[in-house]
Formats: C-alpha cells, sequence, structure tokens
C-alpha cells in the first residue's frame, strides 16, 4: 500500500530548516573532491536512479537564470541543463568490478524498468511549484513543493524492488533540483547572492513522466571544475504517468 502523505515535519519546516542551517555556515562543503567521493566513484561508477527529468522550457530558464547568478561562487561549473532533474530513489549501482549487494546487472534493470513502467502507467500526472531557491551545505537548489506527490512516487519506485534489495535511505526525501556545487568557499557572499534569489516567484511544472537512469562521472582529460559537464547520464527507462484524471 502507497502512503500519499508526507510524514514528519512539513516541507515548509524542512525548507526553512535548510536556509537556517545555511545562514548559519561560514564556509561551504566540498564533497565532490572528497577522497570517500573518489574512491566511491572508482569503485562504483554508475549511479542508478529514479529521477524525474525537467523538459519544461520555462522552469530550465529560471533555473539557467539562477545558475549565471551563482556561478562566480561555484568551483565547479552548474549541472548542465540537460541533466537538471529531482532524484526519486537511488537504487544503487551497476554491477561493475565486484558484485556489491546494492549493485545490479543491466538484465536486473530490465525487469525492474518492465514493472516499473506498468505501475506509473496507472498514476495520473501532477503539478509542483519549483523555488523558492535555497542551498544545502555544499551544493545550490531550487525547492520542489509537492503536496507529498513525489514522496508517493518513490514509494512506487521502491515498490518494484526485491524487498531484501532495498536501500534504506539516509535521509528522507526532500524534494529539490541540484543547480551546482559550491566547493570550499565563504559563505558571505554566497549568502549576499541566494538572499534576492529567494524573492523570485516560484513557477508551476508538470510531472508527467519518470526515468530509470545510469549515471556517472568518469575519469578524462578535464578540468576537476568541469566534472558536472563532463557527466555521463543514459536514460535506461522513460516511465510516463498516464493514468487520466477523474
Amino acid at each position: 500500500m502507497l502512503d500519499p502523505t508526507m510524514p514528519g515535519r512539513s516541507l515548509d519546516a524542512q525548507f526553512d530548516a535548510l536556509w537556517a542551517r545555511f545562514s548559519r555556515l561560514t564556509r561551504t562543503t566540498d564533497t565532490l573532491n572528497r577522497w570517500p567521493q573518489r574512491w566511491r566513484r572508482w569503485l562504483t561508477p554508475v549511479n542508478v536512479s529514479f529521477i524525474v527529468p525537467i523538459s519544461d522550457s520555462a522552469v530550465r530558464a529560471y533555473l539557467s537564470d539562477v545558475q549565471r547568478a551563482l556561478a562566480p561562487y561555484m568551483a565547479y561549473a552548474p549541472q548542465p541543463t540537460e541533466k537538471l532533474h529531482i532524484t526519486l530513489y537511488q537504487i544503487g549501482y551497476l554491477r561493475g568490478r565486484l558484485p556489491l549487494a546494492e549493485s545490479w546487472t543491466r538484465l536486473e534493470l530490465e525487469y525492474i524498468a518492465e514493472q516499473a513502467r506498468r505501475l506509473f502507467s496507472e498514476l495520473p500526472p501532477f503539478t509542483v511549484k519549483i523555488g523558492p531557491i535555497n542551498a544545502f551545505p555544499n551544493a545550490a537548489i531550487a525547492e520542489v513543493r509537492d503536496g507529498g506527490r513525489l514522496r508517493f512516487l518513490e514509494q512506487a519506485a521502491v515498490s518494484v524492488l526485491p524487498k531484501t534489495r532495498r536501500q534504506k535511505p539516509i535521509y528522507p526525501l526532500i524534494p529539490h533540483i541540484t543547480l551546482g556545487f559550491f566547493g570550499d568557499h565563504p559563505t558571505a557572499p554566497i549568502l549576499d547572492a541566494l538572499r534576492p534569489l529567494r524573492d523570485l516567484p516560484v513557477l508551476p511544472l508538470t510531472i508527467d513522466r519518470a526515468a530509470l537512469t545510469l549515471y556517472s562521472q568518469p575519469i578524462g582529460a578535464y578540468r576537476n571544475r568541469s566534472i558536472l559537464k563532463h557527466s555521463v547520464e543514459e536514460v535506461f527507462a522513460t516511465l510516463p504517468l498516464n493514468r487520466k484524471q477523474s
């Protein structure tokens, strides 16, 4: 049974808490360049996740404007527009060097995709609100206010996985779109840049599909700053929400 409610504190309270936490920081955190993250990228280089891609042109333009405003305060080039998304659920990694419990073969993913395609086709499209702009200690984000519907999609994604192989999230889903990573910088100028962006009007976004994707950051002859630009995203399966509203 899928539960469409948002447990615990309200989403507004969670976003308020994120902003209050960021406002108290003196420096941002560079998570992309930490050794544990580098080691993880070597050991399990291909991330497998259910996501909601952002294809709406007005929303993309809105987010691109924010990325340009924040670019001077980021150690890394921002997330490319065509890769902007809302992460629903990370199921693990593509089977690679080691047969880890959280890794999957392509044949297993084919079965998961087919189950998800059937389930998601029975769900109706819905509208969310994009904005205001907020921040984690390591990244700028756009808030996504969804009335709990994305939590419902997350539970739908989890339900198609074998119970023994479901990953327990470290943090509850806080719907957001990651715009780019700060690296290690003082927060004072970033806060000055973020405050006017938080007053921008929110935009509606119709969610009518999800996707199962493979995402990797290959080692290559490019500057570390361009790691997101050179990331590779394979859409393994597109999952339309096809149920008609009654």
